[in-house]
This record gives structure tokens, sequence and C-alpha cells, in this order.
């Protein structure tokens, strides 16, 4: 009898490949209807399903290889996305090459014409794909999962990051704390990632709902290229969150809750206002997305949202390897989820001062 697969299980159970992934690895924090987790569950006893983690690899499987494809690495995030999945995969019997993609298309497009055909057995995308139309041939003979956005222009699986509901949780803290006017500062909004416009669109729809829709002042670029380094070797996102923290201060806004696009844009800030000798969180609270480890170690620490990236990047792993023989066909098959995110409150928010 041929071993029972991940794609068995999701089957028996009604569910998604991804949705059996998830349950399996007991993450507690996806977002799945009451009942499905029983399903998934009683499915794989049915059937007698073991994790791939637990099933002897054959020694030729240290022959196939799996492709991480970031934007950059000097944002710690992409770094622990690439070494989550490598030492996952490890454990499996795989080899991971990864690729930094400078976010440049046609850097992005030579990895992919020259590694693809080097007995590649799938792709894991740590951001939106920049060549889709490529991307959607490529998925029609190979496993893509993309850990982060959704989108449904690609026919390709994906683990999501829940990103407008993650911008819902901070706005909802910072209201908590009697904030009632936001600066979100970030890199360009249209470009690479729509993360960006999620999170902001998060933030709006919970100032909407307490009446302050007009209360998000929005600070960001609109630069061209987004190039790590440039200036004394700082991130580019993290320089972004230096520069337009002090022309936020030059302006006398009364904002007082300051939110980067994500962690590494927020340590900017963070970095910009004790540079000017402004006081967090007694005049400005600071928060990002992301929960990169840097985020608990800076001071004051960082209020953030955590994704559960480990988790996610174990479950991405798991749709590819799970299905080495997987084609896609004039339908091809897609699974998606979408986590929901966890606020990680730290000393970097705090309540609003009374004036006078």
């Amino acid at each position: 009898m041929k071993n029972v697969t991940l794609r068995d299980v999701a089957e028996l159970a009604g569910v998604s490949q991804a949705t059996a992934s998830l349950t399996l690895n007991h993450s507690s924090r996806a977002n799945f209807r009451n009942g499905t987790r029983e399903r998934v569950l009683v499915a794989a006893r049915q059937l007698g399903y073991r994790s791939p983690a637990r099933r002897k690899r054959r020694t030729d499987m240290a022959d196939y290889m799996l492709l991480v494809m970031v934007p950059t690495l000097a944002n710690p995030y992409y770094v622990e996305l690439a070494q989550a999945v490598e030492e996952y995969a490890a454990s499996l019997g795989y080899r991971v090459t990864v690729c930094n993609t400078f976010r440049k298309p046609e850097l992005e497009r030579f990895y992919l014409d020259i590694l693809v055909e080097r007995n590649v057995r799938g792709i894991i995308y740590g951001f939106l794909p920049g060549s889709l139309r490529y991307i959607e041939r490529l998925a029609e003979v190979l496993p893509i999962v993309l850990v982060g956005e959704e989108t449904g222009e690609l026919p390709i699986c994906s683990i999501g990051l829940s990103d407008v509901n993650a911008g819902m949780l901070l706005a909802d803290h910072l209201l908590a704390l009697g904030h009632r006017q936001f600066a979100f500062i970030s890199t360009p909004l249209d470009k690479f990632t729509l993360a960006r416009q999620q999170r902001l669109e998060g933030l709006r729809r919970q100032m909407k709902a307490c009446g302050k829709a007009d209360e998000i002042e929005v600070l960001t670029t609109d630069e061209k290229w987004e190039v790590d380094g440039l200036e004394n070797g700082q991130p580019y996102e993290y320089t972004i969150g230096r520069r337009l923290t002090a022309d936020f201060l030059a302006t006398g806004s009364s904002a007082t809750a300051l939110i980067g696009v994500n962690d590494i844009t927020a340590l900017g800030i963070l970095q910009e206002l004790q540079e000017q000798r402004r006081g967090v969180p007694q005049e400005f609270s600071v928060c990002g997305f992301d929960n990169i480890f840097s985020a608990s170690i800076v001071i004051p620490g960082l209020t953030t949202v955590d994704h559960q990236l480990r988790i996610r990047c174990q479950a991405a792993v798991d749709m590819v390897v799970s299905h080495p023989a997987m084609t896609y066909a004039a339908a091809p098959y897609v699974s998606m989820a979408e986590y929901m995110p966890r606020l990680i409150v730290r000393g970097s928010t705090g309540p609003v001062l009374a004036q006078g």
C-alpha cells in the first residue's frame, strides 16, 4: 500500500491541505471553523497518517532541493523565515537554497531560470513574486507556496498573515491606551508587498469604527528603488523609519502613536526618537509588525504583532514535500490558510499622558 499523504487526510476531512498541515502541526491560532481541527485529527487516525518528520526518508531524498525566495536579508524577518524553512526541511532530508533577490524582479527571474531545472522539488516565497505570469506557468508543473499575503491573482498555495487583522489589533491596543491620532510610517505602499497596504487598512477600519477615520497620518516615500546599505550600511527600511520620523517631528504633528510598517522600520522610529531625546512611551507610543528577535531586546521592548513564523514555515514545507509528484492541470490545486495574529505588548506603548 502506498504511504498515506497529507493530501489524503485533507480529502477525507473535507479541508484544504494547508488546514490539515497546520492542524497536525498543533497550531492553536490558525483561523479555522469549529469542528475543523477534530475532523482532521480523526481522519489522520483513521488513515494511519504519520507526519513526514516522523517517517524514515530514503537517502536519495537528500538530493532533493527546495528554493526559498526572499527580497532582502537586511530585514531579520526574512533571515528568520529562511532559517525556519531550512531547519525543518533538513529534518525531512531536503536541502535548501536561499535566493536573495534584493527586490529586483530581473534577479528573481535569473534564479528561477538557473535553479528550477536542478532537481528542485518546490519553491517557497517569502514575498509576493515579481514575475506573476512566469510564476503562474511554473505553478503548473512545480509546487509553489507563498508564506505571506494571499492573492487571487496567482494559482499558488499560500499561508497567509492576516495583515488586516494585525492592523486592527494594533489599533485596538492604541485606542484602549487613549491614543486618537496615529502616524503610519512606511516604505512605498504600492510596491513589492500587499502587507503594507493591508496593515494600514486594518488600522483605518478600527479608527473608522470609533469615528476617527481621518486621524491617521501616513508618511511614506515614492522612491523608485528600495536598496539596502546605501546609507552607512543600514537596512533600507530602518533608514526610512529614521528619516520619516525626523520629518514627522519637524512638522509638529499632534499624533501620539507612531506605527512602523514592520519591526525594522519601527526600530528606526525608536532610534530617531531617542536621538532627539523624545520619550517613549511618555511622549510617543511606538509599535510595529512581525515580532523579530530584535523587537524583544531593544530598550524599551517593541510592541508588535506575532504571526507564528516558524509554524507557518513548517506548514509551507509540508505542502511542498508531501506531494513530490504533484502536478497542476487546467485547474491547479490551490490551498490557502490564514493565521490570526497575536499582539505582543512591550514597553514601547503606554497610555496618553494628560495634557497641561
